[in-house]
């Protein structure tokens, strides 16, 4: 369902957006692993209890609050095609005091670098039942079109003429950015975590937390290029005689422009508990998060200073102009002068707030002949503002817009736990959980939600239980108040190799019957929609719970019907719907431009907007065992999903796209099935385990050559081992994706050739890790 859908919580409470302005969700490296205790997840949707965005479910993350003494652990790793260096360090403490307990953790981790290169010589695409390498029509020395429309490359070999050009030829000119890819981003982090509780009095108790993180990440990207420059046939460094387009120009005579990164985040929460004299709970809680990024490029290019170079009335071929006439007609011929004036840093900063202000109160009502009525009852004020504030130059050049948006929220809730039965034939007990949320948002309409819930416990081991529910999510500042952010992404053009009534509605739009994409990426501005409004959901969960000495499993069937789903249509998807019927689909047809020429995509705006409905239903298992034979402890943990619907409508009238069994380019894996695998075994210093990962085939969401049309079952192995010198000392050694499995190809690959969101694109990689405890 996406993250968007599902809240994630530290202790039950919100955390604030992590990235470097305006971000969607929390950055989970905040959290330190040391110190959780415990991790519930709660599968079905939970507005009532828990606000907006617990659509699909909540995560709620439980640290420890009684860690007592001290941990160091160390651990180092690395892949096998020996990068992607990894290395981490947790030292935890923890004491008991007069009359409270204090924890800290420290945590630094250093992911080292892993290139594309090193895995996936090329991109790839594929023709005849064969894959070959393609490559991007931005290229090393410069495209143009000529005014007689001929598409010409200039040079690319430093030695030959600078002067030369020659008709282009993708296969001959294209440039591969596989070698200035990650497969593994590198990135440093330092994080601090203090938890304390304090004890007034046996009624009143004081609990808080404070978190910081730092984040530093310096990452190759692919050399820069500029928007396209009518320059004239008398320019002195034209070498076709005839005016042109200069455009798509790789610009390698500068260094990799290093992509960089660097958030702050903190997150704060105290709250005062008390008991008052009928035993009722009350609680009273304040929290605030704040995060702040900074991002950019090293080298960038202006593309106003580009054109003023281009144009002979400004710029000037003296010695030590101050703006000097460029040549960027092949490859080696700009000047240290001229690339002088037209780069810069480009650098962004950006960040996202929270402020949470809730009262609770919750015990039993009165004594019912099932059980005590228990209730909880409270009220939430919560505000949340993100900003992200690019750098001047790329907003005058139209490459980014400003973002500044915030929201707040007042609500007030009531929960009652009904007991119906107790002890009789066929039931331990059964009761019924009642919930009811009302939510007034500054930007929508107040809005109430509503959970009814079954328990039955049949006998100990054997329970039923159900809940029916309704749901909602507001937009995220980025898909309210989002400016436009203009990105080269990966997009299929379906005029291409069409067939069918695709190929006659390209045909019936001007498009040669031999049309080729020049490239894979297309300029693509994304941003928010001021007009987007909530998305609500029905949800609907049904399971059966076994619970032995040895073997415990849970059946559960879930179904979530989300109406006014808030969407943000690939690219790939947009195009295809368009060619396969431009009436129904006018929107997305006026959603991209042509060039008149050449007939190649120059632009294609996608935002975020209200879709018809998107349904959701499938089956969640969960199996457990342990126990002992002999002197070998044994642990294994089964989950299952599988998805039985996925149905998504982009407006009324318009039909349904079945993900079911998909692959998307930009959304993930939507298998039917899915699987995650885990056995431990002890015995005496030693402890092993195994873990195995299955994700099911499925089928190319844009069809494509039989190759890249569908992917096979992938399954991914993990071993561990460990040995426990005494009670302080363990000394542990894994293997992550024991045998090296190589991601699949797709047609619509987003990067790495597959789709980098389901699959490992690392490989093999080990790890030696100590723990010390004293």
């Amino acid at each position: 369902m996406g993250i968007k859908r599902t809240l994630v919580l530290l202790n039950g409470k919100r955390l604030v957006a992590g990235g470097t302005g305006a971000n969607d969700s929390p950055d989970l490296n905040m959290i330190p692993m040391a110190l959780i205790k415990h991790i519930d997840i709660l599968k079905d949707g939970a507005s009532a209890i828990y606000g907006a965005d617990a659509v699909a479910g909540v995560v709620n993350i439980i640290t420890k609050s009684d860690f007592e003494g001290a941990q160091l652990s160390a651990k180092l790793g690395r892949s096998s095609k020996q990068d992607a260096e990894n290395t981490e360090v947790n030292f935890s403490l923890g004491s008991t005091l007069a009359h409270g307990h204090i924890s800290v953790n420290l945590n630094y981790v250093d992911n080292g670098n892993a290139l594309q290169s090193t895995r996936n010589p090329c991109p790839l695409s594929e023709s005849d039942g064969e894959l070959n390498c393609i490559y991007s029509g931005t290229t090393i020395g410069g495209r143009a079109t000529l005014a007689d429309g001929l598409e010409v490359q200039f040079n690319q070999i430093p030695t030959h003429h600078g002067d030369h050009f020659e008709v282009y030829d993708s296969h001959k000119h294209g440039y591969n950015w596989f070698e200035s890819l990650n497969a593994y981003n590198p990135m440093k982090r330092i994080n601090l975590a203090t938890f304390f509780d304090y004890e007034f009095s046996s009624d009143i108790q004081i609990v808080s937390s404070l978190l910081y993180a730092n984040r530093r990440s310096d990452q190759i990207v692919t050399p820069r290029r500029f928007k396209p420059v009518d320059v004239a046939a008398d320019f002195i460094y034209n070498p076709t005689g005839q005016a042109l387009t200069l455009k798509r120009r790789r610009n390698i005579e500068i260094p990799n422009p290093a992509f960089y990164q660097q958030t702050d985040t903190i997150q704060g929460t105290v709250s005062v508990n008390g008991t008052i004299k009928n035993h009722w709970i009350w609680q009273g809680t304040y929290s605030w998060g704040r995060n702040t990024g900074t991002d950019g490029w090293r080298y960038d290019f202006d593309d106003e200073r580009v054109a003023q170079t281009l144009n002979a009335a400004l710029c000037s071929t003296s010695v030590n102009a101050t703006l000097p006439c460029g040549d960027y007609f092949g490859v080696g011929e700009l000047s240290d002068q001229v690339i002088d004036y037209v780069t810069y840093r480009r650098e962004g900063t950006g960040g996202n707030q929270i402020h949470a202000l809730s009262i609770d109160l919750s015990g039993d009502l009165i004594e019912l002949p099932a059980g005590p009525l228990a209730f909880a009852t409270g009220a939430v004020y919560r505000k949340e503002k993100g900003w992200r504030n690019p750098d001047i130059i790329a907003m005058q050049n139209g490459e980014e817009d400003a973002i500044s948006g915030s929201t707040d929220v007042k609500e007030a809730f009531i929960e009652l736990s009904v007991p119906i039965l107790k002890e009789v034939s066929m039931a331990d007990s059964m009761s019924v959980d009642l919930a009811l949320r009302y939510s007034d948002y500054a930007h929508f309409d107040a809005k109430t939600t509503y959970k009814l819930g079954v328990t039955w416990h049949i006998n100990e081991q054997m329970m039923l239980r159900s809940v029916r529910s309704s749901a909602f999510r507001t937009p995220t500042i980025t898909e309210q108040f989002g400016g436009t952010n203009v990105e080269n992404l990966i997009t299929i053009d379906p005029c291409e190799n069409a067939t069918g009534h695709i190929l006659n509605n390209c045909l019936a739009a001007g498009m040669p019957s031999d049309f080729i994409q020049d490239g894979s990426t297309i300029r693509t501005g994304g941003g928010g929609n001021p007009f987007i409004g909530p998305e609500t959901a029905h949800t609907f969960t049904f399971g059966f719970v076994y619970q032995g000495e040895a073997l415990s499993a849970t059946l559960d069937y879930f179904d979530i019907e989300v109406d006014n789903a808030i969407k943000s249509i690939a690219g790939s998807h947009m195009l295809r719907l368009c060619y396969r019927d431009p009436v129904a689909y006018a929107a997305y047809c006026n959603s991209f431009m042509r060039d008149p020429r050449t007939r190649q995509i120059t632009f294609l705006e996608k935002r975020p907007m209200n879709a018809a409905s998107e349904h959701v239903s499938g089956l969640d298992v969960n199996v457990r065992v342990g126990g002992n034979i002999e002197q070998y402890t044994y642990r294994i943990n089964w989950d299952t999903t599988r998805l039985l619907k996925h149905e998504n409508t982009a407006f009324v009238g318009a039909e349904k796209t079945q993900l079911l069994g998909k692959i998307t380019s930009d959304r993930g894996s939507f298998t039917k099935w899915k699987s995650n695998l885990t056995a431990t075994v002890l015995v005496s210093n030693w402890q092993a385990a195994y873990s195995m990962q299955y994700i099911g085939k499925a089928e190319d969401e844009n069809g494509g050559g039989p190759i890249g049309s569908n992917v096979s079952n992938v399954f991914y192995h993990d071993v561990q081992a460990s040995y426990s010198f005494d009670n302080s000392l363990t000394l542990s050694i894994g293997i992550d994706n024991l045998f090296d499995k190589r991601p699949p190809f797709l047609t619509s690959w987003n990067d790495a050739n597959t789709d980098v969101f389901t699959y490992d694109t690392v490989g093999r990689r080990g790890y030696l890790k100590l723990n010390y405890t004293y």
